[in-house]
């Protein structure tokens, strides 16, 4: 049985907060993995309260939260950008993750869309982090570079001024291991192929898998439920959940 309480944390740059919710086992967990929600999503998803009930089963405990300027979370900054701002938001939580009880089997990181961008380039930097796995993540942020300056529904959701930052895309990637990349061969926001010039940039082990009747969201329930279950038993076997 799943415990969940709901908190906030100092957010990774100015006053603001940042709002969480830990999923616990009964017992004290083995380690936690850390969900990265896309650009405008939000901790509350169900993929990520699923993704959370699976690892749970087997032991691990699961963060979910808000991104600054997403549901329950401080306004992102204004004049900030989006990489920059959004990653120092990640890296606070990782922070508070490794100052707890829950973290001693180590950390993972399980990003979706630009979620799972995030989640590489933190790994990267992070020798903490033991495990990553992405879903249907883009290799490069040009077309949301041109969003949003360029699309009403992007402009109603940052502050003026906002822009994307760097990096804008991972070709510059080096260093985080442990790495699988998920993707959808339907995805109709992200294409495909960016999975392959992510798994060609992540160092060994690493895997590649593919779903061909998934979209951007892998709304297909077989399919979601599949790449779960794949989500979880990767972080086992990169020892997330091994103390």
């Amino acid at each position: 049985m799943l415990t969940e309480r709901r908190y906030s944390i100092p957010m990774g740059h100015g006053p603001g907060h940042l709002a969480v919710i830990l999923h616990r086992p009964a017992r004290i967990p083995r380690g936690v993995v850390i969900c990265c929600h896309g650009m405008l999503s939000h901790k509350e998803s169900r993929k990520f309260a699923a993704v959370a009930e699976a690892l749970g089963s087997v032991g691990i405990a699961a963060v979910r939260f808000d991104f600054s300027g997403c549901g329950e979370s401080s306004p992102a900054p204004v004049g900030g950008a989006l990489v920059p701002s959004r990653l120092r938001d990640l890296h606070a939580v990782i922070d508070h993750a490794l100052g707890e009880i829950w973290s001693r089997g180590g950390v993972g990181l399980m990003g979706s869309s630009l979620g799972g961008y995030l989640a590489l380039l933190a790994a990267a930097g992070r020798l903490e982090v033991r495990a990553t796995v992405c879903w249907a993540t883009p290799y490069d942020l040009g077309r949301i570079q041109a969003a949003l300056t360029g699309s009403q529904e992007l402009i109603q959701h940052f502050p003026p001024g906002f822009k994307v930052g760097e990096p804008l895309d991972l070709s510059e990637l080096s260093g985080p291991c442990g790495v699988l990349v998920i993707h959808g061969l339907r995805d109709e926001t992200v294409p495909w192929t960016d999975a392959g010039s992510i798994h060609g940039r992540v160092g060994e082990p690493r895997r590649l898998m593919f779903f061909e009747q998934a979209d951007h969201r892998f709304l297909d329930e077989d399919c979601r439920q599949l790449a779960i279950r794949a989500t979880v038993d990767w972080f086992l076997e990169m020892g997330v959940g091994v103390g």
